[in-house]
């Protein structure tokens, strides 16, 4: 299952500045899609999920520097590109404009 995932990842472009990330963009992603699978509804809840659950799930996150921040969730989210298949429709069904 990790392979399948990392499969959808890889055609997402990292849109932070190289060299400055403590958080994986894989798991950022991974994270925010749990968190919508599970009922989550912003990017607190991704927070949390990954606070809270990233352990369960040790085989699919690494985290590792803990779990990303909200804030870090609503940087990377904002800035991905639509387009992306995947989060296409994630975004449009998930994330609220602040």
């Amino acid at each position: 299952m990790k392979r399948f995932l990392s499969e959808y990842f890889a055609g997402v472009e990292d849109p932070r500045v190289q060299g400055r990330c403590h958080h994986l963009l894989s798991d950022i992603l991974l994270t925010g899609l749990c968190t919508y699978i599970t009922g989550g509804v912003d990017y607190q809840d991704m927070h949390l999920f990954a606070k809270e659950r990233g352990g369960q799930i040790q085989g699919l996150l690494q985290l590792p520097n803990g779990a990303p921040s909200a804030d870090t969730f609503e940087r990377v989210f904002k800035r991905i590109k639509p387009e992306w298949s995947l989060y296409k429709k994630f975004w449009k069904l998930t994330v609220k404009s602040y």
